[in-house]
């Protein structure tokens, strides 16, 4: 704060310490203050992690949110909540015992109306997180290394291992069984809940031993709190491919495309034209102000120092007009759409048939992403799909493409 201070001409004087950026000594002592508030802050750190270390060492319970099944005691520490501790225990046996997934588990559980602490459903990952905690058969975890704690176990050592087991064998995790190479489907990041509008990812299962991927809304995937379905992921990606190619090759609904996007456009000029003029007006009377300083520093009605603070008040106030001004600017420049060219149609289908055939996944995602706004599935059978207007960047050969790195979780 005190450098950008400093780089716009302003100084810093304390009324409680002695300093002033003003002068060397003044920068000095500012600078000695930081590096013994940094000295203290890194202190205090470290004393604070060798306390909370020294507590999970003795098996005392160091803080954060309270396990579910516990509650906190300010002198026993970790207390065993009875009522929470049944539910706990259910959650153990029906995994390790009954064989039952996570999903069925919290199916169950909000069935019979149970909620967790903050009112809500319960989720497929706090259950799974609470099976790998290692808490529930009295054990403390600080930093991955385990400490024997002071509280009561709420579960045997037997069944907290047998539902670890069962949790290797299916392979769980809080991310569910996912593609590690995060690339597998297309449109993920675009794709949306009509219903809750969260956002859908992509999933996976086996039907008669064939490999069936799909899209899942997170919210029902999370928290069974949707009841959107399931939609194949190979033929939604296949029609919105395949939409886009009958677009680009429909020359006259690309022109009826391009003429309402010219009218919506020629609708804003107006109020933008406004704007600049507006801007370019108080960028004059700024200028205009700073002109009277100077005349009245000439003439020596004003003082330098005087002189100095205003004209350098007024230069970033004009510094920050100029910059309002080409941003309009440069969205008035976008508002001017060239028009429609066949050659660039045509050569947009085959470049998005190159890109599709022989890109890879990511290229492939970045594509639809210039290509596809957003998508909404309402139903199964029922999808809404937004494009955005091609232009000569919207498509590159796979050779000109930079490879994007897949982000979406999955099933």
């Amino acid at each position: 704060m005190v450098d950008e201070l400093t780089k716009n001409g302003v100084t810093l004087k304390s009324i409680t310490e002695p300093f002033d950026t003003a002068n060397a000594a003044g920068k000095m002592m500012l600078q000695m203050l930081g590096v013994f508030a940094e000295f203290e802050h890194a202190t205090i750190v470290e004393r604070t992690k060798v306390g909370m270390e020294k507590k999970a060492e003795g098996g005392n319970f160091v803080g954060g949110n309270v396990p579910y099944g516990y509650q906190l005691n300010p002198e026993k520490g970790l207390v065993l909540n009875e009522e929470e501790a049944l539910i706990v225990r259910k959650m153990f046996k029906m995994y390790a015992l009954g064989k039952e997934g996570a999903s069925a588990i919290c199916n169950e559980l909000n069935e019979a109306g149970h909620r967790n602490r903050n009112g809500r459903k319960w989720g497929r990952r706090v259950v799974l997180y609470m099976l790998k905690n290692p808490v529930y058969v009295g054990k403390i975890r600080w930093r991955e290394v385990l400490y024997e704690g002071q509280h009561e176990p709420l579960v045997s050592e037997v069944l907290f291992q047998k539902a670890n087991e069962v949790l290797q064998e299916r392979h769980e995790d809080l991310k569910g069984r996912q593609w590690h190479n995060g690339d597998e489907r297309l449109l993920t990041g675009i794709i949306k809940c009509a219903r809750c509008k969260s956002h859908m990812f992509g999933g996976g299962g086996y039907k008669k031993g064939v490999h069936v991927p799909y899209y899942v809304c997170s919210k029902r995937f999370n928290d069974h709190d949707c009841e959107q379905e399931y939609v194949r992921a190979e033929l939604l990606e296949a029609a919105v491919t395949e939409d886009i190619k009958a677009m680009f090759r429909d020359e006259q609904f690309m022109a009826r495309v391009w003429a309402e996007a010219n009218q919506r456009l020629c609708a804003e000029k107006p109020s933008l034209e406004k704007e600049i003029g507006r801007v370019e007006a108080q960028v004059a009377k700024t200028q205009a102000a700073m002109d009277r300083y100077f005349e009245a520093f000439e003439a020596g009605n004003l003082k330098p120092e005087l002189c100095s603070e205003k004209v350098l008040d007024l230069r970033a106030r004009l510094e920050e007009l100029e910059a309002e001004k080409r941003d309009l600017e440069a969205r008035r420049k976008r508002l001017d759409l060239p028009e429609v060219d066949r050659e660039l149609l045509l050569a947009a289908v085959d470049e998005f048939d190159k890109v599709m055939a022989e890109g890879t996944n990511p290229q492939k995602k970045d594509l639809l992403r210039r290509l596809v706004k957003k998508v909404l599935v309402h139903d199964r059978r029922t999808v809404e799909v937004w494009y955005e207007l091609p232009n000569q960047a919207s498509v590159r050969t796979p050779g000109n493409m930079a490879p994007r790195a897949g982000l979406e979780p999955a099933a």
